[in-house]
């Protein structure tokens, strides 16, 4: 019986080629691709070891091709439930992405210092404000990190500018603390190239979020 099973299991996994494998003078002639001149062998002699009185291999044949059929039914089923499965996770996905970029979009400030000071004016810190009790409204469904990117105009030297980029990142992440940011979650950035000699557009800082991947 162990041999009949294997001769069954051969026929399913050959698909076809059985029939070409019943005789010395067959397997001289087959050219099975992916069977090794052994194994061919093996499966000849298993095949005619299971020509005994008494056993039925063509009624095992069929019986087996019935129960393949069976299953390959059962696997297309399965596998269509799969990929629809897939395809609404990957709309879900979608929509996550578009959501993530929305938010950090939709949480980006700005905040201007006088020429060569790093002090929060009143109208920078109301801005500040305004832009925290924002995030608190929005930012609950997101795991996110802050990131304030300062900037100096062209007016001072490099290294006068960076300590200046320093000072200003510094006065917003100390205010924004003060606002009930968690400090761990600030970083800031001060590598931000000027373009302007005298223009407040390049002596501000910018605020924003990145949501966690």
């Amino acid at each position: 019986m162990k041999k009949i099973n294997l001769v069954i299991a051969v026929i399913i996994a050959a698909a076809g080629f059985t029939s070409c494998i019943g005789s010395k003078e067959a397997y001289d002639k087959a050219k099975l691709s992916g069977f090794v001149a052994t194994q061919t062998k093996q499966i000849i002699k298993e095949t005619e070891e299971a020509k005994a009185p008494g056993v039925d291999l063509s009624k095992m044949i069929q019986e087996t091709n019935t129960e393949v059929k069976a299953l390959d039914g059962e696997m297309t089923q399965a596998q269509a439930e799969i990929d629809k499965l897939e395809a609404g996770l990957a709309k879900v996905e979608k929509l996550e992405a578009e959501a993530k970029a929305e938010f950090e979009r939709s949480n980006v400030t700005s905040v201007f210092f006088a020429l060569s000071s790093s002090t929060l004016t009143a109208e920078a810190m109301q801005e500040l404000y305004r832009w925290k009790s924002g995030l608190d409204r929005a930012g609950s469904q997101f795991n996110y990190n802050v990131v304030v990117y300062a900037s100096a105009d062209k007016s001072g030297s490099a290294k006068t500018n960076e300590i200046l980029r320093n000072k200003r990142a510094e006065s917003v992440k100390k205010f924004l603390v003060s606002l009930g940011v968690n400090v761990a979650k600030i970083s800031v950035v001060t590598t931000q190239p000027s373009y302007t000699v005298a223009n407040n557009l390049d002596r501000r800082a910018v605020v924003g979020v990145t949501v966690n991947k």
